[in-house]
Parts: structure tokens; C-alpha cells; sequence
């Protein structure tokens, strides 16, 4: 039954962040908050500012505070037809709201309540909202600065006035709404609208203070109402209901009747005085009898002080002790673990000294052959029936140097998680022909027999064509190059109710139980000495097995032991329903094809190397193409204004300027007729990353070096087609 200053503070970081609201909380309201603090915290108004709350709170009490000034600002009235009256229930509010007690509980906070509702529910029925408005906003801003414990900030004050301010409105339109008369003398028909009135002022006052206590509590708004403020429901009932009577008494002429009602509200502001004293006599003798209990407490623990210290003693002891033969366990655990840690790194020095070993080994015997075969053919020191054996040796060793940085390049994809996988709904028997036909020729040149039974009936799976051929070639390649002269080597795939088998076993080597379990783990070798027979780096079994499960399938090897061969299962899942009607992903590269022609074709390659422009330029000039070099971008630049070309092939790491920013230099329009010309990307940089950063800088294509030649051939044909298609 009145009015309620209110302030709540939050504990964050050690600074003290609190609210003081003042506003028309009807009734009596509970304080919840911080209940004690420092004399410091107290002392520090730089504390209570605006820029201490939190930035939901200084959002919250800024919205409520221009909507309060508006609201103030519409209910203005502008002239008073009873000034007097006026007058007289302005120093009431005024009065009414000076009427008030603190609370016990965060005395420190200054909180208090007052009777100015009843008098702001006068003013409303006998006035209208808005001289209530203008009454209600006054008396509150009288209850902030009247007797206030500690300062009390501007923006608390304007808070608690904006408040006012909307709940006088929206008690006045929900009153009218319903059918209330202001300055009626009637009680017939007020009880429907003032019963509305009542409970629109008291839910929206209150509404408007628990959303912000609760944002600077770190609490929720209905929580925060529903403990601090629903109780005073019916105390604020009572005391609109007296507001109300006045009210009808007054419009009547019945002034002095009007005075009575002063008793019951003095009544029960007296009786609240005199809790609150009692409240703060019992927090008193609380805290006295809580001294005397504790100072008994302190007088028993010294007098069993000397029993406590002998069995202290005694578990320390004993705990000592069991310390000890812990500590004992734990050392003997740490050394332990620190033998296997140890073995472990020793083992992947050695793997990793291997690998090193074997990768230099690989990289340099096809790079001895290459450099001995060249510097003979440099130095025309070899005949012309050798030349041609240098030039397929050179060719070969520069083969089987790139299948190794590929092998790496897909490790390190596998590994990295970025493995790239073109699905599309496929036959499996055409990737698994297809690489027969690569192995088969290596195989019947070593003397090594190859048995192929496949299933007539189409095998359909959703996968990667090109990495299902990879599989299936690093499988039949290794099963030849572990088989010797006169072995046979057996390739079948047939499919069953759920999947696709593909098998290939060999009547070679073998593998020992030992190394059967690790056979697909990278970097393994059964033999890695450097007397072993078979090169290698051991990541052809290892890439499979990623491959094979990247498409949901799973491998698997057998072997009877050393001398009695090897087989390996790949099992594929079928393609479902779903799969089927996934359209096809095609890759961007066209197929090397032979025979090709480029006459009437113009082409400007970029690359700052010598030797990788003379090879590209020499491949397309044999395909009767017309070819253009540049060493660096300023100079393709020069070359671009002077005449047009119909593709562009540039590498991507140059000096100064790179491949990238010229590509996109060119499709920006630095020379405006090059804009739409095709361009292709020559370059050692492999990563699916630098596929992909290549087509997002404008390259229509991505072709890793080293590059054969049928395969540029058939990029700048097709480069050529799509200028023409477009054109």
C-alpha cells in the first residue's frame, strides 16, 4: 500500500553495479538485492553511475526512459479547469510520497516505500491521466531526493519518473476503456473500471522495476516479480481502493469526509514503522546471540584442542605413510609410462628416419637416371640407337618421380581431411577395366600372368570414377610388383545383395602374420632395409584403404604367410535410390587425347621459368599451335595490348606479381579485349586449396606440373571449343 524506492546492486569483479528505481511500485514492496556492503562500496557514487550496469541494463533503462519522456509529454494537459484541486492533490502526491520507510533489508541501499499511490488514483478519477501523470512524476521525484540514504544518481531519477509516467497513462486508457467517467461521483459502474485501472497500474509498475532489478541482478524479470512483488498485491488494493473512495468522496463536495481516509492509511503506514523497528530489534539480538554462540563455540574447541592435536597427529602419520607407498605406486606408474613413451618415440624417429630415408632414395634414383641420360644427350655423347632408350628412360624416371609426389600430395590430403571426391552415379567395371588395361602391360612384360573375371551384369555404385581406378591400380600394381616371373595375378568383381566385391590376389611373396595387421598403416614397409628388394615409400596400401572408406566401403588382407601370396577385398556399397538420382559432379580437366591439332590456335604462356615455358611452347608449337611466352606479368601485360590471343596459360608463383592477381587483373578489364580469354592455370602447387583459389581468381581450368603433353594439347583444344561456344 504505497510507493517503493528501489535499488538493487550486483557483485561483478569486485565493483559494486546497483539500480536505485524509484517509481510508483504499489504497495509496500519487498527489497531483494544485496543485502550488506562495504562503507567503501557505499562511499563510491562513481559506483551507482549509468556506465556501471550492464549494457542489456543502460539499453533497458534508456528505452524506458524516452518512452516515459514521450508518454510525459503527450498526457501534458494544457489548461486545468480546477486548478485548485490541482494544486491541492499535487502537495498531496508530494507529501504522500515524503511519507515513507526504510527497509531493513540493504538499508544501505536506501530503500524505501511510500503512500503516493493513493493519492496518484485520486488524482486519476477525479482529474484524468493527465494531470495524474504530472502529479505522479513530481511526488516521485520528491521520494528519490527526500532523506535518500546515498546519492541518487540522474538516470535512476529519470527512471523512476518514466515509469510514473507510463503507468499513470496506461492505468488512465485500460479505465476509460472499460467505461470509467473521470470525475464521476457515482459508485454504480466504477467497479469494473477501477478494478482494471488497479491492476494495469499495479502490474505495469511493477513489470517496468522487476525488468530492471532483474537485469542488474543477473536475474530473470519473472523471477524478480514474482518474489519481490506479487505479495503486495492485496496491500496495494487496499490502498488504491482508499484512493478510489477519496476520490468519489471529493467529487461529491465531501471534502472533509475525505480526511478519514487518512486514518487507515496512517494506520498502516505506523504498523509497518513499527515492524520494520521490530525487524531491525530482532536482526540485533540475532547478531548478539550469534556473538555468544560463537564464542562458546570457540571456548569448547579449546578445550578439546589438545584431543584434536594428539589424533591430527596420529592421521598425519598415518597419512604420511599411505603419501608414501602412493607416492611409491605413482613413481613406478611415471616410469613406466615414460619406458613406453620412450619406445614410442624412438619407433616414430626411426619410421620417420626411414621414410626420409626411403623418400630420398625414390626422389633419387629416377632423378640420378634423368640427369646421367640428359647429360649425355647434352653433350651428344651417345649414338642415335641410344637416344631414343635415354629419352623413354628420362620419360619414365620423370613418371614414376610425379606418381611419388602424388602418392605424398594425396597423404597429405587424407590427412588433412581435404580429399576430394567427384561422385556420380558409375558402372564400377569401367574404372576397374580401365586400370587392368594401365597394369596389364607392366605385368606381361615382367612374365607375370593376369586372370580377369568380371560380372556381366552392370556393378552400379556412387563414387569417384577417377580415385575408384586409383584403387583398383595401386591394388593390381602392387600385386605384380610382388610377384614373380611366371606368377599369376587374379582380378575379379562380381556384386552380391548388398555390395560390390572387388578381389585381387597374387600368387607373389606374401605377407608375414607380423606385419599383416599393419600392412595398410603409411609408411610401413615389411622390408625397409636398404637391401630390400621392392622400392617404395609404403603409402599405396595406406591411400586405398582411405580411399575405399571415403566411399563407405571397407578392405580387407589375407595372406597363408612368406612365399604363399597376398588377396585384398575392396567392398563397395551399391547404389541406392537415392544415390541414383544425385546428378553426376564431372571433374573440370579434359581427357589427354593424341593427335590433336592447334593450327590457327594463338597462345600467350606466362611462367617466370625458362626451362617450364620452352617445354610447354615446344609441345603446343608440335601441335602446330602459334605460341607466345612472357617471363613475368608486366610483360604478358605488354604482349595483351599489342595483339589478342585465344588462351592464356600462367603459372601461378611468380615474382612481383603472381598468377592470381593477374588472372584477375586481366578479367577486370586492365586490358579490355583479354577479358573473356580462357585461361588455364600451370602449376606446382597441387592442393585441393590451390584448385580451388585458382577457379575463384578467374581460371577456367587447374592442371598441377608436370604436365604431358597429349593432356595441354587437349586443354587448349577445349579451352579453344568453350571460347567459340561462347563467342
Amino acid at each position: 500500500m504505497g510507493e517503493a524506492t528501489r535499488e538493487s546492486q550486483d557483485h561483478s569483479g569486485g565493483q559494486r553495479m546497483s539500480l536505485q528505481l524509484a517509481s510508483n511500485a504499489p504497495g509496500f514492496a519487498s527489497m531483494s538485492g544485496a543485502v550488506a556492503a562495504t562503507s567503501s562500496q557505499v562511499a563510491s557514487s562513481a559506483s551507482l553511475g549509468f556506465r556501471a550496469l550492464p549494457r542489456a541494463g543502460q539499453a533497458y533503462v534508456g528505452a524506458v526512459i524516452l518512452v516515459g519522456a514521450v508518454t510525459f509529454a503527450a498526457y501534458v494537459p494544457n489548461f486545468t479547469p480546477q486548478p485548485w484541486l490541482f494544486v491541492g492533490l499535487l502537495l498531496w502526491t508530494v507529501a504522500a510520497s515524503l511519507w515513507k520507510v526504510g527497509l531493513p533489508v540493504g538499508r544501505i541501499t536506501g530503500s524505501s516505500l511510500s503512500v503516493a499511490n493513493s493519492a496518484n488514483i485520486m488524482t486519476l478519477l477525479l482529474l484524468g491521466p493527465g494531470h495524474a501523470v504530472v502529479t505522479a512524476v513530481a511526488g516521485t521525484c520528491m521520494q528519490c531526493y527526500y532523506r535518500a540514504s546515498e546519492p541518487t544518481p540522474l538516470h535512476r531519477t529519470l527512471f523512476s519518473m518514466a515509469t510514473t509516467a507510463i503507468t499513470m497513462a496506461a492505468s488512465g486508457v485500460v479505465y476509460a476503456a472499460l467505461g470509467g467517467i473521470f470525475g464521476s461521483t457515482e459508485m454504480v459502474g466504477l467497479a469494473r473500471p477501477l478494478v482494471g485501472a488497479i491492476a494495469t497500474y499495479f502490474f505495469v509498475n511493477t513489470a517496468l522495476v522487476a525488468g530492471a532489478v532483474g537485469i542488474a541482478t543477473g536475474r530473470t524479470a519473472w523471477d524478480t516479480w514474482r518474489r519481490d512483488f506479487l505479495w503486495i498485491g492485496a496491500s496495494f488494493t487496499v490502498a488504491a481502493t482508499s484512493g478510489a473512495v477519496a476520490a468519489v468522496v471529493i467529487a461529491r463536495g465531501e471534502h472533509w469526509k475525505a480526511v478519514l481516509i487518512l486514518a487507515p492509511i496512517y494506520l498502516a503506514y505506523r504498523t509497518y514503522d513499527v515492524f520494520v523497528g521490530r525487524l531491525d530489534d530482532e536482526r540485533r539480538y540475532a547478531e548478539e546471540a550469534s556473538l555468544l554462540h560463537q564464542q562458546t563455540l570457540t571456548a569448547l574447541r579449546q578445550a578439546h584442542a589438545a584431543e584434536r592435536e594428539l589424533a591430527a597427529e596420529k592421521e598425519r602419520l598415518a597419512r604420511t605413510i599411505k603419501e608414501m607407498a602412493q607416492l611409491q605406486l605413482l613413481r613406478d606408474e611415471l616410469l613406466e609410462r615414460e619406458r613406453v613413451a620412450r619406445t614410442h618415440a624412438e619407433e616414430a624417429s626411426r619410421i620417420k628416419d626411414q621414410f626420409l630415408a626411403a623418400v630420398s632414395h625414390e626422389l633419387r634414383t629416377p632423378l640420378s637416371a634423368i640427369l646421367g641420360w640428359a647429360d649425355m644427350l647434352r653433350r651428344e655423347m651417345l649414338p642415335p640407337p641410344s637416344r631414343d632408350r635415354a629419352a623413354q628412360t628420362i620419360y619414365q624416371s620423370a613418371k614414376r618421380q610425379a606418381q611419388l609426389i602424388d602418392d605424398l600430395l594425396d597423404v597429405s590430403r587424407i590427412t588433412s581431411g581435404k580429399l576430394r571426391l567427384d561422385r556420380s552415379a558409375i558402372d564400377l567395371r569401367d574404372p576397374v577395366q580401365d586400370a587392368i588395361q594401365i597394369v596389364q602391360p607392366s605385368g606381361e612384360a615382367k612374365g607375370v600372368r593376369m586372370i580377369v573375371d568380371i560380372d556381366p551384369a552392370a556393378v552400379p555404385v556412387f563414387g569417384d570414377a577417377a580415385r575408384m581406378q586409383q584403387v583398383t591400380w595401386n591394388l593390381l600394381s602392387n600385386a605384380v610388383k610382388f610377384t614373380p616371373e611366371g606368377g599369376v595375378v587374379r582380378v575379379s568383381l562380381a556384386r552380391s545383395a548388398t555390395g560390390a566385391d572387388l578381389r585381387v590376389s597374387d600368387s607373389g611373396s606374401g605377407i608375414s602374420a607380423d606385419f599383416l595387421p599393419r600392412v595398410f598403416d603409411a609408411f610401413r614397409q615389411e622390408d625397409a632395409s636398404t637391401t630390400r628388394v621392392q622400392p617404395g615409400l609404403g603409402l599405396g596400401l595406406s591411400i586405398v584403404k582411405s580411399l575405399v572408406e571415403a566411399h563407405g566401403g571397407s578392405i580387407t588382407a589375407h595372406s597363408e604367410g612368406a612365399d604363399r601370396g597376398a588377396t585384398f577385398i575392396a567392398r563397395f556399397p551399391l547404389r541406392t535410390t537415392m544415390e541414383r538420382s544425385a546428378p553426376a559432379v564431372t571433374g573440370p580437366l579434359p581427357s589427354a587425347e593424341s593427335a590433336i591439332r592447334l593450327d590457327g590456335i594463338t597462345v600467350l604462356v606466362v611462367d617466370d621459368d625458362e626451362s617450364s615455358r620452352e617445354v610447354i611452347a615446344a609441345h603446343l608449337t608440335c601441335a602446330h599451335a602459334t605460341v607466345v611466352t612472357a617471363a613475368s606479368a608486366a610483360n604478358a601485360y605488354e604482349l595483351l595490348r599489342e595483339r589478342s590471343f585465344d588462351v592464356l596459360l600462367a603459372d601461378i608463383s611468380m615474382p612481383e606479381e603472381d598468377g592470381y592477381s593477374f588472372i584477375r587483373r586481366v578479367r577486370s578489364g586492365i586490358v579490355p579485349h583479354a577479358v573473356f580469354t580462357p585461361a588455364a592455370a600451370l602449376t606446382a602447387f597441387a592442393r585441393e586449396d590451390d584448385r580451388r583459389q585458382a577457379f575463384e581468381a578467374g581460371f577456367q581450368l587447374h592442371l598441377p606440373k608436370p604436365v604431358e603433353g597429349p593432356l595441354l594439347i587437349s586443354t587448349v583444344a577445349n579451352l579453344h571449343r568453350c571460347r567459340a561456344a561462347t563467342a
